[in-house]
């Protein structure tokens, strides 16, 4: 994917995610199945806060080139999803957030002659040797999580039908 086309990708992540849901209600998004067995509504959270998490460490390369970004205290587990009441939390609210941001951060980045370039310095656990990224491979990252998910939430709803 090139540098210009990734942050058009990116930005279509919430409407991919709103498309993967159409029409299912709180007991749709209950269902569970998909890589990490999560329910639909999980795993919805799961691409909000993942990419509520990447457009932070974008600001943070676009204010302060070089920067290291600490992401090891990310740990979206059973625990976590339990801790953060993903299971019952409403999406609506989560997919609007995804879509401000995808707009603001489009806005900057694009303002911002060769940001797609810049360095991005990640700490994947603590006392590990920072991982080199760039903004633009970030968000490349990101439409990559987003397409294996919705492959998960495709999946956790044919599980449903065969079975019901």
């Amino acid at each position: 994917m090139k540098r210009a086309v990734v942050l058009s990708e990116w930005s279509l992540i919430p409407g991919r995610i709103r498309r993967a849901v159409r029409g299912l209600n709180r007991v749709g998004l209950a269902r569970r199945g998909g890589s990490e067995g999560w329910s639909i509504g999980e795993y919805v959270h799961h691409l909000v806060e993942a990419n509520l998490i990447a457009s932070h460490v974008v600001l943070a390369a676009l204010g302060k080139p070089g920067f290291t970004y600490d992401w090891s205290w990310v740990t979206p587990d059973e625990g976590w999803m339990t801790r953060l009441a993903y299971d019952r939390a409403p999406i609506e609210p989560a997919l609007r957030l995804l879509e401000a941001l995808t707009r603001h951060i489009s806005s900057l980045v694009t303002l911002l002659p060769g940001s797609l370039g810049l360095p991005v310095a990640l700490l994947d656990a603590p006392g590990a040797v920072p991982r080199r990224s760039t903004v633009a491979k970030m968000l490349r990252g990101e439409v990559t999580h987003a397409s294996h998910h919705l492959a998960d939430i495709v999946a956790a709803r044919r599980r449903r039908r065969r079975k019901g």
